[in-house]
């Protein structure tokens, strides 16, 4: 798969704050891309560099192939961006709103305002003011203003934050939506992990200003060992079963958690059949959310 963005060895200091440490990633086309990182990990200043708002001491961003050149924003047609919460004129409809932005940009195509409603699910709302909207609708509509002018790329900063479990839902069911019927390449910042690990398909993981780990997101997850839990009855035999081989636990009444090779599950529950250990329940813990804070802490 080819490359749309290109970060090479990105740094950024504010005095003697080194806010990004010679970062660099790529991004394919197609790519649903997890930006990940604890607060004030340097997420939201690399999203600013990529989008020309704040400038690097050194490092270079591409595009396409071409390198940015920070004077001439022309690159930006090809990026759309939701950087924080989106900010409307509450007074007006959302069609008011998008007509605004759609003025002020070099747009000539007037149907893209209905287009984009539609693709976001609110074109029956589109003459109701802003300001009777939810967090949700809003957070739609922010992502119906970065498709004004049909770009290549999205990157949505915390675009579920503040929203309950449908509105998390109902806006990762949109991103897919936009990633597959458009074929837009979507760059998500979050620290909502289990948000990232559903809907991504790579991803970075960055702490301090650094790049800690990048990768495709179902390699990372399947290391060669992972947590178990496992349900008994048989407290006393498993802990004898873990103890005659070495095996470290956790315990916390009938449940036991361990380390295990994902290759020797099978193996693992044929031996506790053979030891007569009744097993209710085994299942994998291992979370982007348990990985990601073993990488950051």
């Amino acid at each position: 798969m080819s490359a749309i963005l290109e970060v090479n060895n990105l740094n950024k200091t504010y005095k003697n704050f080194k806010a990004i440490d010679d970062i660099s990633f790529q991004v394919n086309k197609g790519d649903i891309y997890g930006f990940l990182g604890p607060n004030g990990a340097g997420k939201s200043t690399t999203l600013r560099m990529i989008l020309g708002l704040i400038k690097p001491n050194s490092g270079e961003i591409k595009l396409n192939g071409s390198l940015i050149n920070f004077k001439n924003k022309k690159y930006l047609n090809n990026i759309g961006a939701l950087i924080e919460r989106p900010d409307f004129y509450k007074n007006l409809s959302a069609y008011q709103n998008l007509k605004i932005l759609y003025s002020m940009s070099r747009i000539n195509n007037s149907k893209i305002i209905h287009d984009v409603l539609h693709e976001v699910d609110l074109f029956d709302r589109k003459d109701d003011k802003v300001g009777s909207y939810s967090q949700g609708m809003k957070q739609r509509l922010g992502i119906a203003q970065t498709l004004l002018h049909n770009p290549q790329v999205i990157i949505l900063d915390e675009p579920s934050n503040g929203l309950d479990p449908q509105g998390q839902a109902d806006m990762r069911e949109l991103i897919l939506k936009i990633n597959k019927d458009k074929g837009i390449t979507v760059i998500i910042s979050s620290h909502i992990l289990a948000e990232i690990e559903k809907i991504a398909n790579r991803m970075i993981v960055i702490n301090k200003g650094k790049k800690i780990i990048e990768g495709d997101v179902g390699q990372l997850m399947s290391s060669e060992s992972i947590k178990l839990s496992i349900k008994t009855t048989s407290n006393k035999e498993i802990e004898n079963f873990f103890n005659n081989r070495d095996i470290a636990y956790d315990s916390k009444e009938d449940i036991y958690t361990i380390s295990w090779p994902e290759k020797n599950i099978d193996q693992l529950v044929k031996e506790l059949q053979n030891d007569n250990i009744s097993i209710f329940e085994i299942k994998q813990l291992k979370t982007l959310e348990e990985y990601f804070l073993n990488l950051t802490n």
